[in-house]
């Protein structure tokens, strides 16, 4: 009798538990706490996201120039996919500064701004060299031990992840316009272009 006795205390006090549960006046759970206000870059890994987000921005203007100055229709296409990547890279970057309540840069320095104005006056054949060329000088021996860095010993998984992902996007841009540099097709259907 004792036992049945028992049981029933402890059944009533659960079913008391669960009520207060779903009382209306029950004070709410805390929050937890976000990844944005405990997220913390390394100052190696700052320094590098504002390293790739300026790189992303200077390349994304200079890429979009392609589809105005450009005669070629191939240059134009490799511009297009040039600028779609460094919009995804800065995404990336983007998304990672916001995690870490890090504000990068809202627009290029002067110096990078006098760069991409470096191509502005240049049209055709004069145009697509200049922008090759550059795909191709873009990965510089500081770059290239930065993203090394960050791949090996970055901070966070995302730095590792974002230096890995301009690694590829680096080597894929310079392959392709190393190709087009020894294409000839390029000046040729240029020509023909400006044949018609």
């Amino acid at each position: 009798m004792t036992v049945s006795y028992l049981r029933l205390c402890l059944s009533a006090g659960l079913l008391a538990g669960l009520a207060a549960c779903n009382a209306p006046d029950a004070p709410p759970a805390p929050a937890l706490p976000s990844v944005a206000s405990t997220y913390k870059l390394t100052t190696a890994d700052a320094a590098f996201l504002q390293q790739v987000d300026e790189m992303d921005q200077t390349q994304l203007a200079i890429a979009t120039l392609a589809a105005t100055h450009s005669n070629s229709d191939v240059v134009k296409a490799f511009g297009s996919t040039v600028q779609g990547d460094y919009t995804t890279n800065q995404k990336a970057v983007a998304k990672i500064a916001s995690d870490a309540n890090l504000t990068v840069a809202a627009k290029i320095d002067a110096a990078d701004q006098e760069h991409v104005e470096s191509f502005s006056h240049l049209y055709g054949a004069a145009f697509d060299r200049m922008f090759l060329r550059d795909i191709v000088s873009i990965r510089t021996p500081d770059l290239s031990k930065a993203i090394a860095t960050a791949q090996a010993s970055g901070g966070s998984p995302d730095i590792k992840t974002l230096a890995k992902d301009t690694d590829k996007m680096l080597t894929d841009h310079t392959s392709r316009a190393r190709d087009l540099m020894g294409d000839r097709s390029i000046g040729h259907h240029a020509k023909h272009k400006r044949s018609r």
